[in-house]
């Protein structure tokens, strides 16, 4: 089944299990003035989808964030978000272990080897995937970055799954006024949830098929938010493709 939220239902703290899933709570954070957030027994990633912010942690960091970056912040932290007409994506999850700040720069992972290309102009599918949360980021479920399409293109294609062991968030950004359309899909000969995608929407796939395209004006954006079921299994490669479209991401 397919969660769709849209922007003004999401600025206070949206549960697990309004979305569907088990693990990953979501919030939109618009910025107009000095902002203190609290983590207790989970770890949380703030993504700037909009404008620019200022940041100061409780372990003493302190720097300025802007569109693309993502800021990691550990269980039982503090972060202090300061901004004027800035968009913050908050994604939290549950964790038992200590881990540490971070800001993750998005034009230090779009200069190495975090920025990576999948699919083919020639079948409208390539795109560019920038991995700001991977595999070697110490977190405890998190794999977390940014998808861009191209004009008209799909992109998670070929159609691939991975309920069993993740559950995923998107957020659409950057679109202005485009849209796009996400499907989930367990069969194509059963029921197939579609929705059209606007800026700042969010939908969650707790499991299914999930390919998406974008309108050729402005092609499809978005934060993906994946959550791993077991604590520490993060494989981002670790999924099922639906082999009519294709055998493996390429």
């Amino acid at each position: 089944m397919i969660h769709h939220v849209l922007p003004e239902q999401s600025y206070t703290r949206i549960e697990p299990a309004e979305l569907g899933l088990v693990y990953t709570n979501v919030q939109r954070v618009e910025l107009h003035e000095d902002m203190l957030f609290s983590n207790e027994e989970e770890e949380a990633c703030f993504v700037v989808i909009k404008g620019s912010l200022s940041y100061a942690s409780q372990s003493g960091e302190k720097g300025c964030a802007v569109l693309g970056d993502v800021l990691y912040l550990p269980i039982r932290q503090m972060l202090q978000l300061s901004g004027k007409n800035s968009v913050v994506m908050r994604f939290g999850a549950p964790c038992t272990r200590q881990t540490a700040f971070a800001h993750i720069k998005f034009a230090e992972a779009d200069a190495d080897s975090r920025h990576k290309t999948y699919g083919s102009k020639e079948n409208g599918t390539f795109r560019h995937v920038w991995n700001m949360i991977d595999e070697q980021f110490d977190s405890s479920r998190f794999l977390v970055g940014i998808c861009h399409g191209t004009l008209g293109g799909w992109t998670a294609w070929p159609p691939h799954e991975h309920g069993e062991k993740r559950e995923e968030v998107y957020c659409y950004f950057d679109m202005q006024d485009g849209f796009a359309v996400q499907c989930v899909y367990d069969d194509l000969q059963q029921e197939v949830g579609s929705v059209i995608v606007q800026e700042g929407h969010v939908v969650a796939i707790p499991s299914g098929y999930h390919p998406n395209v974008g309108c050729p004006k402005t092609g499809i954006r978005y934060v993906y938010c994946m959550v791993s079921r077991t604590a520490e299994d993060r494989n981002f490669m670790d999924l099922k493709t639906q082999q009519a479209f294709g055998t493996k991401l390429e």
